[in-house]
C-alpha cells in the first residue's frame, strides 16, 4: 500500500473521479510509492503571486517524480478547445489542456526539487493525464501528438495502476535519469511534504483555554436565573465548579434594590473580591466575620474578635442602627461555625432578604466536620461541574482524596502536571527560578504565577528566600512579584499557574493534609508543577501513603497515582497514560 500525504481521503472537492484515482493508487501501489494527493506551489512572477496545483504528484526514489492530472466525465477536443462534459446532464464546460496543466506543475516542481538536491544527483519529473472515465484506448488517437498511449492513463488504470505508473515511468525513462541517495529520497518527500512540531508558547495556550472557560462559566449561569425564585439555598460544589463567581454574580443581581452582605473565611479571598468588585462598593460590602466585627463595632482597633465576640454581635444586631443589610450570601461556608451561620440565616429571615451559603465539603481545613445547618438545609443544590481547571489538573487535584471528578467534556485537556523530584533546598530554589524564567519567557507575567507551600509558611523551604531567580517573593497580591504563601490562605482562590511545594508523606497522611493538597493543587487554572525534595526512600514512603502497599519504585507509583510525570534527573522520565 502507497503512502498517502495527506493520509485521508475526505477532500477531493467533489470529483469522483479524484477519489476513485486516489483509492486506485493508494491500495494498487506498494509501499515504496509516496503519492502527494493536490499538492498546491505558488511563486511569484513579476509583482504578481502565481498559485497552481497538482492533482497527484507520485514519487519512487528509482523513478522520480510524476505528475498527474486527472479530468473524470466526457473529454472533448474542438478546434484546438478542450471541454468537459458532466456525465448527468452533458453540459459543457471549457477547461485548460490537462497535460499543459501537470507540464506548468512539473516546472515547478523541479525549481523546488533542485533547490534541495545536491548537484551531484538528480530527480527526473516527467507529467501525464488521467480520464478515469473513459474506456476507449483508440481515443488517445484523436489527441494531440504529445498525448501518447504510456502517457494518457483511463478507466482500465483503476484496476491496475501499478503497471500504468510502470508504462509512463518506462516511456520517460526516469529510472535511467534518476539518481538519488536514501538521503536525498527522503529529503524529496520533506520538502513537498513537510513535516514539524512547534511547541505552542504559554501565553497563547492560556488564551485559548481562557476563552473555553469563558464559555464554560456563561453555562453554568443557569443557575443564577434558578435561585431568582429560591430566597434561602445551600450549593454545595467541588473545586472550579464556579461557586465564588456565581455568588458574586448573585450578589450584584441582589444589590440593584438591597445592600448585600458578602461574607467568606479566608483574608485573601475577601480581599481579592473586595479588588475585583470595586464598582460595587456602597451596594455589596465583601468581609468575614472577625473584619465585619472590627469594622461595624466598638472592637475597632482593639485586636481579633474572638467566636464569641462574633455570636455576641451577631445576637445584638436588631440593636444597631448601622445594619443596613438585606440579603447575606456566604462563601467558603464549610469554614464558618454552626452558630454563626444560624444566627446569619435569623437576621436574613428577619430581614425578608435572600440567605445563600456556597461550600465544598472536600474543603474542610479549619473545621472537624461540615456545620449542621448546610446538611439540614431545605434546598441544598450541588454544581458538578468543573468550570476552572484543566482535565488534567483535575485529576491531578481529586487524586489524594479519592473522589471522581466531573470532568465535563468540553473542559480544555491541558498540559499533565509535573512532579519535580529534588536533592535539596537549594535545587528546590533553583528549580523554582527556571520554571518561573520559562513561563514568564512564554508570555505568562508574574501576577499570574503563584507559589504555594502545603504547609505552614514558617516550616517551608523557602522560609527566609525573598528571591527565586529574577523574581521578587511577596506575600500579597498588591505587591510587584510573584506571590508566596500556604495552601490554607490561598483558598478559595485561583491562579493561572501554580506551583506547590513541600510536598512529602506527610502530605498524604491525614484526611486534612490530603485536603490541603486538593485545595492547593486545584487552584491552578492552566499550568501546575508540584515539587517535593525527596530521596529514593522518601519517595517510597510518598508512594507507600497514598497507595498503602510498599513499592520498588516510588517514582512509577506517585505517577500513576496523582496523574503527573515525574521529573527526575536521576532517573528515567516516567509517563502515565493520558486521561481522556
Amino acid at each position: 500500500m502507497a503512502k498517502m500525504i495527506p493520509s485521508n481521503e475526505d477532500d477531493f472537492s467533489n470529483s469522483y473521479g479524484e477519489r476513485q484515482v486516489f483509492l486506485a493508487l493508494r491500495d494498487g501501489l506498494p509501499d515504496d510509492y509516496t503519492v502527494l494527493h493536490s499538492f498546491r506551489w505558488n511563486k511569484r512572477v513579476n509583482k504578481r503571486v502565481e498559485w497552481g496545483e497538482a492533482d497527484f504528484t507520485i514519487f519512487h526514489p528509482r523513478h522520480g517524480l510524476l505528475v498527474i492530472e486527472v479530468k473524470s466525465g466526457g473529454i472533448i477536443l474542438n478546434n484546438g478547445n478542450w471541454f468537459y462534459e458532466r456525465t448527468d446532464n452533458h453540459d459543457r464546460y471549457p477547461m485548460k489542456d490537462p497535460l499543459e496543466q501537470a507540464n506548468r506543475a512539473k516546472y515547478n516542481l523541479k525549481d523546488l526539487i533542485d533547490d534541495v538536491l545536491p548537484t551531484t544527483e538528480n530527480c527526473w519529473i516527467e507529467s501525464a493525464v488521467w480520464f478515469p472515465s473513459l474506456n476507449e484506448k483508440n481515443a488517445v488517437q484523436n489527441m494531440p501528438n504529445t498525448y501518447h498511449p504510456e502517457i494518457v492513463l483511463m478507466e482500465w488504470a483503476l484496476k491496475n495502476p501499478k503497471q500504468a505508473i510502470e508504462n509512463a515511468y518506462r516511456f520517460y525513462g526516469s529510472e535511467q535519469r534518476t539518481s538519488l541517495s536514501p538521503e536525498s529520497a527522503q529529503l524529496i518527500v520533506k520538502t513537498l511534504a513537510p513535516a514539524f512540531h512547534a511547541i505552542p508558547s504559554f501565553s497563547s495556550i492560556h488564551a485559548e483555554q481562557e476563552y473555553s472557560f469563558l464559555r464554560l462559566t456563561n453555562e453554568q449561569n443557569g443557575l443564577l436565573d434558578y435561585l431568582d425564585e429560591q430566597p434561602t439555598a445551600t450549593i454545595q460544589g467541588s473545586a472550579g465548579t464556579g461557586k465564588t463567581m456565581l455568588a458574586a454574580e448573585k450578589a450584584k443581581r441582589l444589590s440593584e434594590d438591597s445592600h448585600v452582605l458578602f461574607l467568606c473565611f479566608n483574608r485573601f479571598l475577601m480581599d481579592d473580591l473586595r479588588a475585583k468588585h470595586q464598582e460595587y462598593k456602597g451596594r455589596i460590602d465583601f468581609y468575614n466575620l472577625p473584619s465585619l466585627v472590627k469594622a461595624k463595632s466598638a472592637m475597632n482597633g482593639t485586636g481579633i474578635p474572638s467566636d464569641d465576640d462574633i455570636t455576641e454581635y451577631l445576637c445584638q444586631y436588631d440593636a444597631r442602627s448601622d445594619w443596613s443589610y438585606r440579603h447575606i450570601i456566604i462563601d467558603e461556608g464549610q469554614d464558618f461555625h454552626d452558630e454563626h451561620l444560624e444566627l446569619l440565616s435569623a437576621i436574613a429571615g428577619c430581614q425578608e432578604g435572600s440567605f445563600y451559603i456556597f461550600f465544598d465539603k472536600n474543603q474542610l481545613v479549619q473545621r472537624e466536620k461540615i456545620p449542621e445547618c448546610l446538611q439540614k438545609s431545605e434546598c441544598r443544590l450541588v454544581l458538578r461541574r468543573n468550570c476552572r481547571n484543566t482535565q488534567n489538573i483535575a485529576m491531578t487535584s481529586v487524586s489524594a482524596i479519592n473522589i471522581e471528578p466531573v470532568v465535563w467534556e468540553k473542559l480544555p485537556v491541558g498540559k499533565k502536571p509535573d512532579f519535580h523530584v529534588l536533592s535539596d533546598a537549594g535545587s528546590l530554589v533553583m528549580k523554582l527560578s527556571e520554571l518561573v524564567a520559562t513561563y514568564i519567557a512564554g508570555g505568562i507575567s508574574t501576577q499570574q504565577i503563584t507559589v504555594l507551600t502545603a504547609k505552614k509558611e514558617e516550616t517551608s523551604l523557602l522560609t527566609g528566600v525573598d528571591k527565586i531567580g529574577k523574581q521578587k517573593l511577596v506575600r500579597t497580591r498588591k505587591e510587584e512579584g510573584i506571590l508566596f504563601t500556604t495552601a490554607r490562605k490561598f483558598k478559595g482562590l485561583e491562579s493561572d499557574v501554580v506551583i506547590i511545594i513541600d510536598i512529602d508523606s506527610d502530605t498524604f497522611s491525614s484526611g486534612e493534609s490530603k485536603n490541603l493538597f486538593y485545595v492547593g493543587t486545584s487552584r491552578a487554572k492552566h499550568f501546575l508543577d508540584i515539587a517535593a525534595v525527596a530521596d529514593k526512600e522518601e519517595l517510597k514512603n510518598i508512594a507507600k501513603t497514598l497507595t498503602g502497599k510498599e513499592t520498588r519504585s516510588g517514582n512509577s507509583k506517585i505517577a500513576s497515582f496523582l496523574k503527573v510525570r515525574i521529573r527526575d534527573k536521576n532517573q528515567e522520565l516516567q509517563n502515565t497514560p493520558q486521561i481522556g
